[in-house]
């Protein structure tokens, strides 16, 4: 294989060796600056014959996988808090073609791939510094390049792994981040009162949930949304009068209690904005700031924030939003005498060591949530829960984004975005929003009070399948196929059962002794393969058996109604 390298930085000396061989190939970078700067982007390219290639996956894909042309290529754009240097080529039947990574998830780094029209090949570029970076002399970072042909996703897994031995292991995780969890966030907004929380939270308990993370707008009496206000981190006492009141009053229901913060963000409005003046990243007019984690006194007060909080109102865990908001701009301060590191990315890396250590001195077994797109390796290390990106209502986008970061997200818990839906929806309605995530943590968010019974009914009926099976939905062997249309089947096995979903219409093979299998297609029947007779039972939405029999041998079409379950048995 051939590289071509190239670079705006005239004064950058290129190396690329080969360190390992085989199906599995290692390549060593090396650039070298002839003194301290900036650098702008140095790229490696290659180009593969286009066989048997129809998809590109990236961890950020959602919808759309189809390899695009090299004018247009597609790409994964990664830094420390941004998504990971991860690319796979695939064939229409899932298999993997060319997987490529790179052992740095903290520089941005940019991989791409596109098809060359006048040959029939396929390009592939990774483009270091593909945004703007501190001063460096010198870099270093291996590629890996993986051809075997195993399913695309057991290349993903594999390459997560590797990360792993370079040093970027997973945090550990509490049982109570693997539990379903309430969110304030769809359902009440920043209209999260007292009452309000406590009232959802005694409802939330007795479906199975056991987690309330309550979300923006506890620290302000502003509703407008926006982040103007963020900042001070004071409890709003119009609407929390007494924040330890409330945590006692969940607590004493047998709930955990989290809560949210904007990492980066100091409003316009707050006190704070004045006082980290010339301490910014960047500055978006009449509305926030983002802060520089380059310097020692902005770690310290969010850091001490966090650690007050937590242990003045007994908090469990901490929703820490929009840490991939830091980021250079042209107009982030160059007062780097002033700086204790002028590396933005090693600013946010101390941030989070410094506010992880405070936090698990005070509490070992606190919860930490991390929202896409800042769910890579290296910051797999601070983060307990991985969610999905906001995507309210809408269930495809969960259910590929939950089944991609349970690829890449090692032994990190995979969350859903907040599921909700509409009070007037029908019950299979309710069931396809709750089924794109089956093999995700469930975060729910509508008001309880206010869905109907038959919505009740539904939502009991999952959250107590999903938790007598939670081992093998979570920890079990993850299956899927044809990740071009959104994955038209996901399934979980583990000691001798098998829990599957169907989203499009195809043939599921038996597999264990014990098979659920849920129909998410939009359509009534689905078509099964046994190599033996079994007995059967299909379950409704409301989790009522109302058909059981035996499966004969062969294909066999169920009459698995749309978003009913077939149990199959010996």
């Amino acid at each position: 294989m051939s590289f071509i390298t190239k670079t705006e930085n005239k004064i950058a000396l290129e190396k690329i060796e080969r360190i390992r061989d085989g199906e599995i190939s290692e390549y060593l970078v090396k650039i070298v600056l002839k003194e301290k700067a900036s650098p702008t982007v140095y790229s490696v390219i290659w180009e593969e014959e286009q066989i048997d290639i129809f998809g590109f996956w990236s961890s950020k894909a959602s919808t759309q996988y189809n390899v695009t042309p090299d004018w247009c290529m597609r790409c994964e754009e990664s830094a420390l808090a941004s998504g990971m240097p991860l690319i796979s080529l695939y064939s229409k039947s899932n298999m993997n073609r060319t997987t490529v990574s790179v052992s740095d998830p903290v520089t941005p780094i940019k991989l791409s791939a596109g098809v060359v029209e006048e040959t029939g090949r396929v390009k592939i570029q990774i483009d270091f510094f593909s945004q703007l970076r501190s001063p460096i002399s010198e870099y270093e970072a291996t590629i890996r390049i993986d051809k075997r042909n195993i399913p695309f996703y057991e290349c993903v897994r594999d390459a997560r792994a590797w990360w792993s031995t370079l040093g970027y292991e997973c945090a550990y995780t509490p049982n109570h981040a693997t539990l379903p969890m309430y969110s304030t966030w769809y359902s009440l907004h920043q209209a999260a009162l007292t009452d309000s929380i406590i009232k959802e939270c005694r409802a939330a308990k007795e479906y199975g949930m056991e987690t309330v993370i309550v979300d923006d707008g506890w620290q302000t009496e502003d509703g407008l949304r926006g982040y103007a206000y963020c900042g001070d981190w004071q409890v709003a006492k119009g609407k929390i009068p007494d924040m330890r009141a409330l945590v006692d009053a969940v607590h004493a229901l047998g709930m955990k209690f989290m809560i949210w913060f904007s990492v980066p963000f100091v409003g316009v409005h707050s006190e704070s904005y004045k006082k980290f003046e010339g301490k910014y990243l960047s500055i978006r007019p009449n509305m926030h700031a983002v802060l520089d984690p380059r310097f020692k006194e902005v770690r310290e007060y969010l850091v001490e924030t966090y650690a007050r909080s937590v242990l003045e109102y007994g908090w469990d865990g901490l929703k820490l939003d929009f840490i991939d908001s830091f980021r250079l701009s042209e107009t982030s301060s160059t007062e780097y005498d002033k700086m204790d590191t002028v590396s933005v990315e090693e600013g946010v890396t101390r941030l989070l060591e410094e506010t992880i250590s405070r936090l698990k001195e005070i509490n070992p077994d606190i919860m930490i949530e991390f929202r896409q797109s800042y769910v890579g390796p290296a910051i797999s290390k601070y983060g307990n829960i991985f969610r999905v990106t906001d995507c309210p209502n809408d269930a495809i986008n969960n259910r590929v984004h939950s089944l991609n970061l349970r690829l890449t997200s090692g032994t990190t818990a995979v969350h859903s975005d907040m599921i909700m839906w509409n009070k007037n929806e029908t019950p299979e309605a309710v069931m396809y929003q709750l089924l794109s995530v089956m093999l995700a943590v469930p975060q729910i968010s509508v008001r309880l009070d206010e869905i109907t019974d038959e919505h009740k009914r539904v939502l009991k009926n999952y959250l107590a399948f999903w938790r007598e099976h939670r081992d093998t939905l979570l920890n079990g062997e993850l299956t899927l196929e044809d990740a071009d249309a959104g994955y038209t089947l996901a399934q979980s096995k583990k000691d001798g059962e098998c829990v599957s979903v169907l989203y499009q219409g195809v043939v599921k093979e038996l597999l264990t002794d014990c098979e659920y299998v849920f129909n998410s297609t939009g359509k009534d029947g689905i078509y099964l393969s046994s190599c033996c007779e079994r007995k059967y039972e299909i379950y409704d939405v409301f989790g009522e058996k109302r058909e059981s029999g035996v499966l004969s041998k062969g294909v066999f079409k169920a009459d698995v109604k749309n978003c009913e379950m077939i149990k199959v048995f010996a």
